[in-house]
């Protein structure tokens, strides 16, 4: 019998070579270390009262390479920023996938998941866990008598998981430096601010796209958005794009649209700005380069993009971080 999503997460840690540090840790939030015999690293979780969200964040690396299953019988959903792309999982039998940098959600349909991490490879993440009761309760006490509409929000969710803004409050998340209740009352508030964006985001009028679109259709839509995640500073044109996914250059965009709810330039920019968002923080590259990096070749045009999503520049953005 599995578990419930709370217990398989208090288990994780320890499942992870993880050891607690009681000095650093209180009756909510726990703190671990890897311990030194397999990777170097930390893991901190965050469980709130009603244990219908749970908060993890972690950035550690192995010294082995190794395989983490799970079984858990509570349907549950996970919304998560990657800031590494070193692990891959696979759920059931289905095929294995990369998990890429940047936005990740994952909806627990009670099936075994595997996850696996790389010897030597970093590890580093934000996750927020949330029950189905939890999620339900939200959403119906905003869309009261037509909750029903909300049902489509798990499909939003999986189809639209790259919202420049979503990167925003996850990096909130990650980097708040508060304690005890004031910590809990913050992040439970970006959590209902997450919500809110991907209601937002569901909001937008969508006109009908007169396509259908079948399994195959589907997949060859996911080669080109690996395309774009592979070379982030190339321009691919529609016409090559269409030519990968087996379609006209009018289909392609149609089909497109259809299913990612966006046009491919607004995917990959919103791609490149994902991406941008990480170099700033976690590298010593010059915005020029940072620009060039993900495609744009004048850095202000790469700024006005960046502000226009999240609200700040780059060099306010690295000076918020405490970079010069």
């Amino acid at each position: 019998m599995g578990l419930s999503v709370v217990d398989y997460l208090l288990a994780l840690p320890e499942m992870l070579h993880f050891i607690k540090v009681p000095e650093l840790s209180t009756v909510n939030m726990f703190i671990y270390r890897m311990l030194t015999d397999y990777g170097t690293g930390y893991f901190k979780m965050i469980r709130f009262e009603n244990n219908q969200l749970l908060i993890l964040t972690a950035d550690y690396t192995p010294n082995c390479t190794f395989e983490k299953v799970a079984e858990v019988s509570e349907e549950y959903i996970e919304i998560s920023q990657f800031e590494t792309d070193s692990s891959s999982f696979k759920v059931g039998g289905k095929k294995l996938q990369q998990v890429h940098k940047g936005i990740f959600c994952y909806v627990n349909t009670q099936k075994t998941t595997y996850v696996y991490c790389e010897k030597g490879q970093p590890v580093r993440f934000t996750k927020v866990f949330l029950t189905r009761t939890y999620f339900d309760t939200y959403f119906q006490s905003h869309y009261g008598r037509n909750y029903q509409e909300s049902i489509s929000t798990q499909d939003y969710i999986l189809r639209h998981p790259n919202q420049p803004e979503l990167n925003f409050v996850f990096q909130q998340i990650r980097d708040c430096q508060a304690d005890s209740q004031i910590l809990r009352m913050y992040l439970e508030g970006k959590v209902l601010e997450m919500l809110s964006l991907i209601i937002k985001g569901m909001s937008q009028p969508q006109r009908h796209i007169p396509v259908k679109l079948d399994y195959k259709d589907i997949r060859n839509l996911k080669k080109t958005v690996t395309l774009m995640r592979n070379d982030l500073a190339a321009y691919p044109s529609g016409e090559k794009l269409a030519q990968i996914a087996g379609m006209s250059p009018t289909r392609y965009q149609l089909a497109f649209k259809k299913h990612y709810g966006t046009t491919p330039y607004e995917y990959l920019k919103e791609l490149r700005l994902n991406q941008a968002l990480f170099l700033l923080k976690n590298s010593d590259y010059s915005i020029t380069e940072i620009a060039a990096k993900v495609g744009y070749h004048t850095s202000g045009y790469f700024a006005k993009l960046f502000k226009n999503a999240y609200g700040l520049g780059p060099r306010e953005y690295r000076r918020m971080q405490g970079i010069k």
